[in-house]
């Protein structure tokens, strides 16, 4: 069983200017994780708004324990699935951590829900658990009524190319044990966009992993309709197929030389 006393847990967190936002995080992830062994390695695809600076500056403090890695995005779109990879394969390399935990960093996914997933993953022992917004007792606040029902339809959809024992494929609150990560480093990701959220969990489905999905508050941050650009769900739609394709019919590629898993503890 996952002790997270001894090892602790990796907190992977993209941003992209999110100077109002991250300051609150940080601290919200400390305050719930007090007592807890924890590292939080924060990817930025090049922020503009001082969010760097402003991560640099409390990591002068050494109040956090904090590492930043700093990109440059080289496509268009949203990276986050790329991003995530990069950091989630950093705490293999350098960390010992038994528990991985992937958040937002525009305060969508609470840090009070974070000891939720952890004891799923360290109790119960699960290999991944997933903040659901489409299971009984979650909830969903400050997003548009449509935006929610395209989510809703779009997962439903999903789930019917893939697997109905996902309810939630597009919510990006994921923890996950050790051996879950390992397993993910030895698969070639094909999509860097979020896109990713799917491609992985048919990863893991197929890997024969045990997944569960709790119930959570989703905090909408500026997720209108207008955001939703027509060339982009069609773009996702073939993508879905195609991973579709890949979980039922003729596997996900291996990569020819895997990660290696030696880690490092970060003093």
């Amino acid at each position: 069983m996952t002790k997270v006393g001894k090892d602790g847990v990796c907190i992977i967190l993209p941003v992209l200017n999110e100077i109002n936002n991250i300051v609150p995080l940080l601290d919200g992830i400390r305050q719930e994780l007090t007592g807890i062994l924890h590292t939080v390695c924060l990817i930025d695809d090049g922020s503009t708004d001082g969010t760097v600076e402003k991560i640099q500056e409390i990591m002068a403090t050494n109040e956090h324990s904090l590492y930043l890695i700093q990109r440059r995005k080289s496509s268009y779109g949203s990276q986050r699935g790329s991003a995530l990879r990069v950091g989630m394969e950093w705490g293999l390399q350098h960390t010992s951590h038994s528990i991985f935990v992937e958040m937002d960093g525009d305060l969508s996914h609470r840090p009070e829900d974070l000891k939720v997933g952890i004891r799923l993953i360290e109790f119960e022992e699960y290999d991944i658990a997933i903040a659901s917004k489409y299971i009984p007792g979650s909830k969903v606040v400050n997003r548009p009524l449509g935006r929610n029902l395209v989510s809703f339809i779009s997962s439903m959809a999903v789930g019917c190319v893939i697997s109905f024992k996902i309810k939630d494929y597009s919510n990006g609150y994921r923890f996950y044990t050790r051996y879950a990560a390992s397993v993910l480093t030895q698969y070639h990701w094909k999509y860097g966009s979020p896109i990713y959220l799917t491609e992985i969990l048919a990863i893991w489905l197929r890997n024969g992993l045990r997944i569960v999905e709790f119930p959570f508050v989703y905090v909408g941050r500026n997720e209108g309709l207008s955001k939703l650009r027509i060339i982009d769900l069609v773009k996702a739609a073939i993508a879905v197929f195609e991973i579709g394709w890949r979980y039922h019919v003729i596997g996900f590629a291996k990569k020819t030389v895997e990660l290696s898993t030696q880690t490092k503890v970060i003093s």
